[in-house]
């Protein structure tokens, strides 16, 4: 003789079973909207103050024309009155000054760089590509004023045997200064290769 299987009680009815609220949560799948895992906006703060930007910014206009004062006024100014007082070097004077004006040429453009980088970064968004050209105009303009400064230690030391000797190792020390600095930025440079590297490929990760 058969035993007759009891029937589930929700399908005693000929209704359908229903689904609790867990279960409807369950099967949508983590439909619903996490808050948690909501993903929030990247803060574009470059962590630098800006009234560190500002003063910055106040004191490359104040280099700049500094520099462009002695460019235009003081540096000529001094170069004839050092060709009057020393007859015997007047030929070199218009060569140096021009020398000079052209190493200080470098230092503006580099200042201009600087500007561009504090903007950057003032953004939040100094570590990218277009970084890395301002540095690279950096880099070549204290090349250049190095080689420059180097050139005038050259001459004015075993060429045109100026007196005093301040004035030859002076510019001794000023290449020697500009070339430290040169592999400095070159080594931060490297650093702001390596993080800008790292940081796209975390932004590629997410």
């Amino acid at each position: 003789m058969a035993i007759e299987q009891p029937q589930h009680p929700q399908q005693h009815n000929g209704n359908p079973p229903v689904r609790s609220r867990h279960n409807e949560s369950a099967a949508l799948g983590g439909r619903d909207d996490n808050p948690s895992t909501v993903e929030q906006p990247a803060d574009s703060d470059s962590g630098i103050s800006p009234v560190v930007i500002v003063v910055l910014k106040v004191a490359l206009v104040v280099f700049i024309a500094m520099s462009v004062a002695a460019q235009v006024w003081a540096l000529p100014l001094v170069a004839r009155r050092s060709a009057q007082d020393a007859p015997q070097y007047a030929p070199y004077a218009t060569g140096y000054l021009l020398a000079v004006i052209a190493a200080l040429a470098c230092f503006e453009i580099g200042l201009v760089a600087v500007w561009k980088l504090a903007s950057l970064s003032g953004r939040g968004i100094v570590f990218t590509h277009d970084s890395l050209i301002w540095v690279d105009i950096i880099i070549a303009c204290v090349s250049i004023a190095a080689i420059i400064t180097l050139a005038l230690f050259v001459h004015t030391a075993f060429i045109a045997h100026l007196k005093p000797l301040a004035v030859p190792l002076g510019a001794l020390l000023v290449a020697l200064g500009l070339f430290a600095m040169l592999l400095l930025i070159i080594v931060l440079r490297a650093l702001l290769v390596s993080a800008t590297a790292q940081r796209d490929e975390l932004q590629a990760v997410i």
